[in-house]
């Protein structure tokens, strides 16, 4: 059998796809984790599953990101449940007063409209918490500024998560691709303005573990390749 044939290279990453999607599920399961485990999925499925790292660990490099995000993405979540309930509360108050008068209308479409801007928020903070080493308030920041910055890429964003969502309340099963497969539809294109972002602003890269052991054993390699060449020159 041709292990580098195509069809076993398609066989290969759908089954990390699972893999990554089934991991997504554990890891939220206590739901003030599911911003880190949302990271951690967008993390593997661009690095590992489609990305340079191809062919490497998906449950190691999955587990690391989770790992590294875990504290900031916690917080995050927090203000995302609060920031969700408060909108709700909203939300219901303009439904009940819409009616009443100009004012009330007026509330309503104000609701929808941070609604909106509220949930395609929330869609970049995990890409955003994979790539940047930032305080929370600027993870937020940067959310809404990749957000704003191409508004109808984002309300695509907010669609098709809607529409993903209603695919697994009809088909439950579908949870066990469906994650890596959105994240895999939104790094697309989202990762062609991350990284023109970090290039723009002269920034660095969040790096797990795995990265930072493989970035110190290149310079180890190159400080060895330096010292041979050196030697070289005095022989």
């Amino acid at each position: 059998m041709n292990y580098n044939s195509p069809f076993i290279k398609m066989l290969e990453t759908i089954a990390n796809m699972l893999i990554a999607s089934f991991l997504w599920f554990v890891f939220s399961l206590p739901v003030l984790t599911i911003v880190p485990a949302s990271a951690a999925l967008y993390h593997t499925t661009d690095r590992i599953i489609f990305g340079p790292g191809k062919g490497n660990g998906v449950f190691k490099d999955f587990f690391d990101s989770f790992k590294l995000n875990l504290i900031q993405g916690i917080k995050l979540d927090l203000l995302v449940i609060a920031a969700f309930l408060f909108l709700a509360e909203g939300l219901w108050t303009g439904i009940q007063i819409y009616k009443l008068s100009i004012w009330g209308t007026l509330y309503l479409v104000l609701g929808i409209l941070i609604a909106v801007v509220l949930i395609t928020t929330i869609v970049y903070i995990p890409p955003v918490l994979s790539r940047f080493d930032a305080p929370v308030s600027s993870i937020l920041r940067l959310a809404v500024y990749f957000a704003l910055r191409k508004p109808l890429r984002s309300l695509f964003y907010l669609v098709l998560f809607v529409f993903l969502c209603i695919a697994i309340l009809s088909f439950p099963l579908a949870l066990v691709i469906v994650p890596g497969l959105y994240a895999d539809l939104v790094r697309t294109y989202l990762e062609k303005d991350l990284k023109a972002f970090i290039e723009e602003n002269g920034l660095e890269e969040k790096q797990d573990e795995q990265e930072k052991e493989e970035e110190e054993e290149e310079d180890l390699s190159m400080a060895d390749l330096e010292k041979d060449l050196k030697k070289g020159k005095r022989r």
